[in-house]
């Protein structure tokens, strides 16, 4: 066998660099033992992976590491996750519940659902009929926005339409419809009083700032992503022994060998979320500057060259009507040419005009590749455009991180696993802080003045989001029908978290008050299903289609009140050692 150009580079670079770094003669024995093996052709390619990874840490310095590199990373590891952890805990707890967005807008308008049902063998009025009613109400059609409507299914038995209209004064306004799927009559449903699913999911994209949130969590990604690694290196040479180490004869103890095991355990997630975070929030930055520097500032060619989809852009009009009863074989052809995959949406561009365009979103579920879109000229029925993000390595791959990043190629059990793991995620961040303030609390020359204020902003950030969070669901449930959820629900979350820390600000010792707060939050978080489970009791009859979307988020409120629990009973003081020793406080 002849050795590849990698066997060589690892074994003279990385053994000969390793061993000048650590002084090891055992690195110059594995070298020379490299050549003979490599010689021979004696060892597979895994085996001179692992060789290859295990020097190159050696290089690192991870299992020589001097204490004072030890103490560096240790102390950056602290410090980093202190400034990111009130922003890194409102994006895992709002993320972890936003793996069920669409289920909590179903849970939310569980008592105002129409009661109806839709089968496989259900006969639906045709899409046709639905954009034909939307055009009939007069309104005018911004020509770059779409008519979006979604089709009905089992989750949801309805047409669902989102579109944008221009009124006289060129303001435009956004509207959403909903439509029978027997009959066309328009429902009474407001959309927008169910806004708390889409509210999480906004809060964790970019906390809802105007501007420059995407960015923020962007670098709070990428901050998060080099405490990952801090973290690996700081357990790497007792990884083994440190993971089964847990001990309660010391608060300080316990709550640092119970980071240690969640960390480990919940390390490939935690690389996931950092790594396609950062990509997510910091591309439009990485695509500006590579677009200035080879594209000359023309994004839309950069886009073009990557091959990501574009949406139809209508620029000639024919000022003539459109045929939308066409759009019924565009739907038949679409189905004939992907029978394994379901219409999710169509959008509808210029439908008042002779060259509007379809575009027909299908999906397959349980799979890395999402949504295939074909694009159709309306009038004629004749197909213009397919895309399927797999013609393209960059968007191919942009789109299996955004699947692994959202858990959408599994079922509702792997959404329930992604958000076990961002609890164990929200649970390295509060012991770390704990770990943190409580050192900081023991030490007499620190700033009382400026630990306050860390302790009040920690607290009210960490164990008052999981208090925010839960208020926004009683709100969602409890408020009056004539509030407006869109301007309640904000307003909420950062009231929430002003009390929070005006609570953290004057509570002593820090341990004490985030107990506390994690008892209240877990309080709050079990009203809901409670509520749910006397109105069942009551006779309240849950429209049927939405029975598994009220049980599912019901069950992960229930999840996260036994998370806060568990919290509080496990590192309530005084801690008892296993032994039956009494416990030193810390």
């Amino acid at each position: 066998m002849v050795p590849s150009a990698y066997q060589f580079v690892s074994c003279y670079f990385f053994g000969g660099v390793a061993n000048r770094l650590g002084g090891r003669n055992d690195l110059v024995l594995w070298r020379r033992n490299k050549q003979t093996s490599m010689a021979k052709g004696r060892k597979t390619r895994l085996a001179y992976l692992i060789d290859f990874c295990r020097h190159f840490l050696y290089c690192c310095g991870a299992f020589g590491m001097k204490k004072t590199t030890l103490k560096n990373l240790t102390h950056a590891h602290a410090w980093l996750g202190l400034i990111i952890s009130g922003v890194l805990m409102i994006v895992f707890v709002c993320g972890s519940l936003s793996f069920f967005r669409e289920n909590i807008v179903l849970w939310d308008m569980q008592y105002d659902a129409p009661h109806t049902q839709v089968t496989e063998d259900s006969e639906l009025i045709p899409v046709s009929n639905i954009a034909k009613q939307i055009t009939a109400q007069g309104h005018t059609f911004p020509d770059d926005h779409g008519v979006f409507i979604e089709l009905p299914t089992k989750e949801q038995p309805y047409y669902v339409s989102y579109f944008e209209i221009e009124t006289p004064e060129g303001k435009h306004v956004d509207i959403e419809q909903s439509f029978d799927p027997y009959t066309g009559e328009i429902l009474s449903l407001d959309q927008s009083n169910y806004y708390l699913g889409h509210m999480l999911y906004r809060m964790h994209l970019n906390l809802m700032f105007p501007t420059g949130g995407t960015e923020l969590v962007g670098i709070v990604s990428l901050l998060f992503f080099v405490m990952v690694l801090t973290g690996c290196l700081i357990v790497l040479k007792k990884i083994i022994s440190h993971y089964y180490q847990y001990r309660t004869s010391r608060n300080k103890d316990l709550y640092l060998d119970g980071h240690t095991m969640i960390g480990v355990s919940a390390l490939p997630f935690t690389f996931i979320y950092a790594l396609t975070g950062v990509m997510f929030n910091l591309s439009i930055i990485l695509q500006a500057g590579f677009g200035f520097a080879v594209f000359k500032g023309n994004i839309p060619a950069l886009m073009e060259t990557a091959d990501f989809y574009s949406p139809p852009r209508i620029t000639e009009l024919a000022n003539a009507p459109s045929d939308l009863a066409r759009i019924d074989d565009i739907m038949a052809d679409a189905k004939q040419r992907h029978p394994d995959k379901k219409v999710y949406f169509v959008n509808l561009f210029v439908p008042n005009d002779a060259n509007a365009q379809l575009e027909v979103a299908l999906t397959q579920p349980l799979s890395f590749e999402r949504v295939t879109r074909l694009t159709y000229q309306v009038n004629t029925a004749t197909l213009l455009q397919e895309y399927a993000p797999s013609q393209s390595a960059t968007a191919g791959t942009y789109d299996v991180l955004s699947t692994l990043h959202t858990a959408e190629f599994g079922s509702n059990i792997m959404k329930f696993v992604y958000f076990i793991l961002g609890l164990g995620c929200c649970y390295l961040i509060l012991t770390g802080n704990l770990i943190w303030i409580t050192k900081r609390e023991q030490q007499r020359q620190q700033s009382q003045r400026g630990l306050q204020f860390v302790k009040a902003m920690t607290l009210a950030l960490s164990s008052g989001t999981l208090i925010t969070v839960a208020s926004c669901f009683i709100a969602a449930r409890f408020a009056p029908q004539s509030w407006s959820q869109v301007s309640l629900q904000p307003s909420l979350f950062g009231i929430m978290i002003a009390l929070c820390l005006i609570y953290g600000w004057f509570s002593k010792p820090a341990r004490n008050a985030m107990m506390q707060q994690l008892s209240l939050a877990g309080l709050l978080f079990i009203i809901n299903p409670i509520y749910d489970l006397v109105q069942w009791l009551s006779g309240h009859v849950t429209p049927h289609y939405l029975t598994a979307d009220v049980l599912l988020v019901n069950c992960a409120l229930l999840v996260v009140c036994g998370f806060c629990w568990l919290l509080v009973q496990h590192h309530r003081a005084p801690v008892q050692a296993f032994e039956g020793t009494p416990a030193t406080q810390s």
